[in-house]
Formats: structure tokens, sequence, C-alpha cells
């Protein structure tokens, strides 16, 4: 069956088109302006810093976590399950072994650099909502242990419930970033694999290369008229008389 070589481009247009809706992107992020929680002009700085050696109160530590809390909710948004639908989606197959031809392995390289692009832009959101729950989480903690009174552990477990609202979402945030990590390792792991067979590939074609050169030496040694020896061990060359 025959065809034309329009029929052929639009085929290759199709298939386009299907990788590109393959690779819609589910997790939408916006970042904003940081705000600018400290005025490095104020003249007043210095004396602000100050103050706080007078020791942790109440007040204080309300205003510590309205400060957390504005700098928290100014992170870009995520959702973990579009984040995991649009990860699943995505083709992390390589080449197969009996696979020689070099586009399948650029194919294949292209995608893992997408892959790795757009992870990058997916853990930077993560890990920020991680980190920054961490450090509110370890900051508050102490200032409400220094707040809490009775004993050892009395202080302790009134720290741990008062920073209790950030450890759920700390705890997602972490086992979601431990999620993109393995995504990472497994999108590596894949490169590697592919570089290995790419270079096995490359190590049969010279072998090969070598052979079909010695198959071509072998068939013109073949195709040259023959010499042969007889009995007494001379060279004869045929059509050619002996000369004793």
């Amino acid at each position: 069956m025959n065809y034309k070589e329009d029929d052929f481009e639009d085929d290759l247009e199709d298939d386009n088109e299907d990788e590109v809706l393959q690779e819609v992107l589910l997790a939408d992020f916006s970042w904003d302006i940081m705000p600018e929680t400290i005025s490095w002009e104020d003249p007043n700085f210095a004396k602000e810093i100050t103050n706080r050696l007078k020791g942790i109160t109440e007040e204080a530590f309300s205003k510590e976590v309205e400060i957390w809390q504005k700098a928290i909710s100014i992170l870009p948004k995520y959702s973990e399950f579009d984040i995991r639908k649009e990860i699943n989606s995505w083709d992390f197959g390589t080449p197969g072994k009996n696979d020689f031809y070099i586009e399948s392995y650029a194919e294949a390289y292209s995608r893992q650099v997408r892959y790795r692009t757009r992870l990058t832009e997916i853990t930077s959101v993560v890990f920020a909502h991680y980190e920054m729950l961490t450090q509110a989480n370890k900051t508050l903690k102490e200032m409400a242990l220094k707040l809490s009174s009775g004993t050892a552990k009395d202080k302790d477990a009134t720290a741990a419930f008062t920073v209790h609202p950030l450890t759920l979402p700390m705890t997602h945030a972490k086992r979601l970033f431990i999620y993109l990590e393995a995504v990472l390792k497994n999108i590596d792991f894949a490169a590697a694999q592919m570089d290995r067979m790419l270079r096995e590939h490359q190590a049969l074609s010279r072998i090969n290369h070598s052979f079909n050169n010695t198959g071509m030496s072998q068939s013109i040694e073949e195709s040259r008229t023959p010499m042969y020896k007889n009995n007494n061990n001379v060279n004869i060359i045929p059509g050619r008389k002996l000369i004793r």
C-alpha cells in the first residue's frame, strides 16, 4: 500500500498534537511579591531589636504569629492531587534494546529534560512551604515553651499543642517533597540506563562497521584472479605459460 507524502506529514502533525495534549500542565503556580517585613531604612530598627531582650510576652508572641501567617499565606498555592495526576501522565519510557534509531534516544532525552525542568518548578513551591512551615514551627514552639508554665513535660506539651496547626501542613509538605525527590531519582536512573544502552549500541555499530569492512575486503580478494601452486611449489598464474 502506497502512502502519499502529504498523508505522512499529516500523521506526524497528529502525533505531535497528541504528544502536546498528553503533557498538559495541571498544577498551576503563581508567585507573589514577598512583603518587606523589615524596613532596613527605619531609624528605630536597632531599638526594636534591643527591646526584644526584655523577654517574650504574649503580645510579642501574637505579633510573631501574624508575621509568619502573612509570609506563609503569600506562597503559591498547590494541589497535591493535581501534581500527582500530572506526574502520572508523564512518559518515563526509554528506547528498547533493539531500537538503534538515534531519533528515539533524542526524543526520550528531550522528555527527560522537560520533566526535570517542570519538576524543579514544582519542587521549589513545595519546598518553600515545607521550609517556611518548619521554621515557623521551630521558632514559635521555642517561644511558646518560654511562655508556658509547669514542669518540663507540661511545657513541652503546651508548646507542641500551641504550634500543632502548623504540624499537619508541614507533614503534608514533607511527604510530597520526598515523593518529588523520588520521581527525580527515577528520571536520573532512566537517563543513566538510556546512556548505557546508547553506548552499547554505539559499540555494536562500530563492530558491525568493522565486520562490514572486513567482508568487503574479503569479497575483493575473492574476486581477484587466484594464484595457486603446483606440486613443485611454483606459483602458477592462469593464462600464463610456465617457464622452466
